[in-house]
């Protein structure tokens, strides 16, 4: 109820004195709702200023918005597309490392990274890796490591598919 300039605010009665009900928890409980809940006070100043005609003009344009977004989504459609992951990894050279995503890219011009995952401290030195094959496909990547350390023994891997509208 629209009652106060004041802040908004929820407030009760104290518990009265002689307040001492008797029986199970259950009892307490309800004679404490009756008694005392139930008398609270919402105060929530300029709640009447809003008029109903207000409310359903809000609601209009909530609706036209979502449209507007649901069309934009429709015509346009993802304009981005990622795949991500991890992989283990051994030390020195390894064999071809194939990575398979879990549904296809749009196309296979897409972007690779890869981040080393280290499983201590951090090292002085990096190993070189490498997109083996030269040629990538819609359902994944290989990847080859060279000269790994010992600290590194996975890799988190991202690839990135982008459109232009």
């Amino acid at each position: 109820m629209d009652n106060s300039d004041s802040s908004p605010a929820i407030t009760f009665p104290n518990v009265p004195d002689d307040f001492c009900p008797t029986g199970n928890w259950q009892n307490v409980f309800q004679a404490f709702i009756d008694e005392v809940l139930s008398n609270g006070t919402i105060l929530v100043p300029g709640l009447g200023d809003v008029t109903p005609a207000e409310i359903n003009q809000i609601n209009e344009t909530l609706a036209d918005q979502q449209n507007q977004i649901d069309a934009l989504e429709e015509n346009v459609g993802p304009l981005v597309t990622v795949r991500y992951g991890n992989v283990a990894i051994g030390t020195n050279d390894t064999a071809s490392i194939g990575i398979t995503f879990s549904s296809e890219m749009p196309t296979a011009n897409y972007h690779v990274s890869l981040t080393p995952i280290y499983s201590t401290g951090a090292p002085t030195t990096t190993p070189l890796y490498s997109v083996i094959t030269g040629t990538k496909t819609v359902s994944g990547f290989s990847i080859r490591v060279d000269n790994n350390i010992a600290m590194i023994t996975s890799l988190d891997w991202m690839a990135i598919h982008t459109e232009q509208p």
